[in-house]
């Protein structure tokens, strides 16, 4: 008889939702390949601007990899089945769930380390724009400071016990979230929506006092990048938390979650690209 914990009957949408992401991001990727050659690895200078693009782009990239077995685990046909037979690197029953608790813990801090590097780009950039007023800085890290301890808080919840059972419903790792749980995911991102909210607020503020035609130009392109980049993910992070209070569903209730943080990295992508374009052609 097969093993009921090994069957499975369909993808679920939080998986269609993240490989979806996940593939929009690699075509944002190669669309931009080219003005990040342009603008970050061929220019002269190497700072902190560089460090963070960077961190920003490649671990949205590079830290997705393991997503796909999140997803479609490579034993999806049982332990059993003739493919895996006598195979280690596949993990088998007790030690699937493991498998998927290790993996899932692993995208948990992605997301929160992709989140922790946005926030420290949109801190710098509003620093910046302030001509490093500490009192600003202050404000920003205070902020961030709590919407970091609030994601490591509801990151050191231990796995749902029912996983496994997922396992039967659909393929791969489905992330069971408890009811509990949505809420403290609800908080999370809620705080997210808090510290964009600010830094919106902040940059907004700043347009209003700007005099000089060239500060003006910059700073009218930064509030228009920043104004796009906080509707859409004023709009995606509110959709998150909605998903995560009303959905029913256990396995759906954070089908949002990757989504959200890959739209945030591709937002903040390209608005370093854009900033970055208009610095040269001011100082061409």
């Amino acid at each position: 008889m097969a093993d009921p914990m090994h069957h499975t009957q369909g993808i679920s949408p939080t998986a269609s939702l993240a490989v979806v992401s996940c593939v929009l991001f690699v075509y944002d990727y190669a669309l931009t390949f080219a003005k990040e050659i342009d603008l970050f690895w061929l220019q002269p200078r190497r700072t902190w601007v560089f460090a963070f693009f960077i961190a920003n782009r490649y671990i949205g990239l590079l830290g997705r990899i393991p997503v796909f077995f999140v997803f479609f685990p490579p034993n999806n046909g049982g332990s059993s089945s003739p493919v895996h037979e006598n195979n280690s690197m596949y993990p088998t029953m007790p030690t699937l769930t493991q498998w998927c608790s290790g993996l899932q813990l692993f995208n948990g801090i992605v997301i929160l380390v992709l989140q922790l590097v946005g926030g420290m780009i949109m801190t710098a950039r509003v620093y910046a724009f302030y001509n490093k007023d500490r009192r600003i800085l202050s404000l920003l890290v205070a902020v961030g400071v709590i919407c970091v301890g609030i994601c490591c808080w509801a990151l050191s919840f231990p796995p749902s016990e029912s996983t496994a059972v997922a396992q039967g419903t659909y393929a791969g790792c489905p992330d069971l979230t408890t009811s509990v749980e949505a809420s403290h995911w609800a908080v999370v991102w809620g705080g997210q929506l808090l510290f964009d909210t600010l830094v919106f607020t902040l940059t907004f503020r700043k347009l209003i006092s700007v005099r000089s035609l060239g500060k003006w130009s910059y700073m009218a392109l930064s509030l228009r990048d920043g104004a796009l980049y906080f509707a859409v993910m004023t709009a995606t992070n509110v959709a998150n938390i909605v998903a995560y209070l009303v959905i029913a569903d256990p396995y759906e209730r954070s089908m949002l979650n990757f989504p959200t943080n890959m739209l945030c990295a591709v937002m903040i992508s390209r608005l370093m690209l854009n900033l970055r374009d208009l610095e040269h052609e001011l100082m061409a």
